[in-house]
């Protein structure tokens, strides 16, 4: 059994760390379930089966790299902009009369 990552108090001012890829198998990214580096996992092998193809295949291959990249982008993107998660929302005034 794998031990917990110990948790800790963060400082106001730190950041997380960019996603970035961490070089996982496809089946790795799949068990880790995480879904950009199930992108990034399929980028590598489109990329590495573009140097053998030709013809028809070539052109397929260059259009799932196409898409591939579009959605890391708009991953990475999304990870970007919902920097938190919680959306942090003022609590108002209950009115009882209201309801």
């Amino acid at each position: 059994m794998a031990a917990k990552p110990a948790l800790r108090a963060v400082a106001p001012d730190e950041t997380p760390e960019p996603k970035r890829d961490l070089g996982l198998s496809l089946s790795e990214a799949i068990v880790k379930g995480d879904r950009l580096q199930i992108e990034y996992a399929q980028r590598r092998d489109i990329a590495s089966k573009l140097d053998g193809a030709s013809g028809p295949a070539a052109a397929a291959l260059h259009r799932q790299l196409s898409l591939t990249n579009d959605k890391i982008d708009a991953l990475e993107s999304r990870d970007e902009r919902e920097d938190d998660p919680v959306a942090r929302v003022e609590d108002g005034k209950f009115d009882a009369a209201a309801i």
